[in-house]
């Protein structure tokens, strides 16, 4: 997964989801936060990179909604996928550890 995401809301419509902003690279393949146009949802989907000699595991970049590859487009972490109004990362990115509290 990313190594940041975060919560996500659209006040519009009211469509919520978790996820990273914009690319990131490694050697032999990204990842990257993409929307599918065709059943209007948000996810992270690794892809390799060009001329990169290691295969990724079946499956990590196709919607897991639809099964297909053919309408995924970089996201870019603002437009909401259904109402295409302005969406917001709402709190602090959800992968960081919390202290322990013993209240």
């Amino acid at each position: 997964m990313m190594e940041s995401q975060y919560y996500f809301a659209c006040r519009a419509c009211g469509y919520e989801c978790i996820s990273g902003i914009g690319i990131e690279r490694g050697p032999h393949f990204y990842r990257a936060a993409m929307v599918c146009n065709h059943c209007d949802e948000v996810d992270t989907f690794a892809m390799p990179n060009p001329g990169s000699m290691v295969d990724l595991p079946a499956g990590t970049a196709v919607c897991k909604t639809c099964g297909s590859a053919e309408h995924l487009t970089v996201w870019d972490g603002l437009t909401c996928p259904h109402c295409k109004q302005k969406m917001k990362a709402i709190g602090t990115n959800t992968k960081t550890k919390r202290p322990f509290k013993f209240w």
